[in-house]
């Protein structure tokens, strides 16, 4: 706030409360919270779209009375607000909630993103669609936490394209966006609306050789983005901490997000931020993979520490 109106620009990610800042100096999407409200959401979506079943409940009974009427699903619990999958969780009748939040059918199948330029008209440029790392055990993640991506998405469907310019249209998008669906055969399920730079912005950055944040810029300003042709295959993972500790987080070119030294970790909490990228994308997961195990391996006990 010191250099506020210093920049030229605010560019907004996740978890930033966007009225923080003057309008004037904000490029991106202003007006969010209808989007960043996942029912608020769901409402304006749900008749024009396929979304799982959603339902804003103040408690665990009411929850239990639906789950009972729908013995062949399964359901999982949400915030109203939140990103990155933090506080979603499986539904069971023995939880425990002090505030209104989401039941939400799950739906089974692949985690997608699309990511694409809406301009003032908010038709869109479509960047690239990617695979959505959820909840890896391999990466210490809980059920449903944000791991990562790989750009592109080899299986492109036309259907992210059409439904993604549709919901930059109702949603009046502008900018660097996406959304996250769920593919189960043939169908494609809308989740979320993501109305800012996502946590593809790396990956399509390294797959594609562009910067993002010039192509956001431009398409606020209504200036067309050509996207070069793919020339790489980009994986990110982000490893989660496997038990309390510090972790001995080395310099490297694919390790990114790095915290001081003496940070004691938390089990569950994100460690650090790996990046790859090779022309084959087998070779881009190993190396990301061979990354993620010096990581780990760099654990040093609270009694090391000491």
């Amino acid at each position: 706030m010191d250099f506020v109106n210093e920049v030229d620009y605010i560019i907004c990610t996740s978890d930033v409360d966007v009225s923080r800042f003057p309008r004037n100096k904000i490029i991106g999407n202003v007006d969010t919270d209808f989007i960043n409200n996942k029912y608020k959401l769901f409402k304006l979506l749900h008749k024009n779209f396929l979304l799982p079943d959603t339902y804003k409940l103040d408690t665990i009974g009411e929850a239990k009375e639906i789950v009972k009427n729908f013995p062949d699903k399964e359901f999982i619990v949400k915030p109203i607000y939140g990103t990155g999958g933090m506080g979603i969780g499986w539904f069971n009748d023995d939880m425990e909630v002090n505030c209104s939040f989401l039941l939400q059918e799950y739906i089974q199948g692949s985690s997608i993103s699309s990511s694409f330029l809406s301009y003032s008209n908010h038709d869109i440029t479509m960047v690239s669609a990617s695979d959505q790392i959820i909840g890896s055990n391999s990466l210490g993640a809980s059920d449903f936490s944000y791991c990562g991506n790989i750009t592109p998405y080899v299986n492109y469907n036309d259907k992210l394209l059409n439904i993604s310019r549709k919901i930059s249209k109702m949603c009046k998008l502008v900018g660097s966006n996406g959304v996250d669906f769920i593919l189960n055969d043939n169908k494609v399920y809308v989740i979320e609306v993501n109305p800012r730079i996502q946590g593809t912005f790396e990956c399509l950055e390294r797959s594609f050789n562009m910067n993002m944040a010039e192509a956001h810029i431009n398409a606020c300003k209504n200036v067309p983005v050509n996207i070069p042709n793919v020339q790489k295959f980009a994986v990110k993972l982000i490893p989660y901490a496997i038990k309390s500790g510090y972790y001995g987080l080395f310099n490297s070119s694919y390790v990114h997000d790095i915290s001081e030294c003496n940070y004691l970790f938390k089990k569950g909490e994100p460690l650090a931020t790996i990046l790859t990228d090779d022309r084959i994308l087998e070779n881009a997961m190993s190396r990301a993979q061979q990354v993620q195990k010096l990581v780990y391996n760099s654990y040093i006990s609270k009694k090391e520490k000491s």
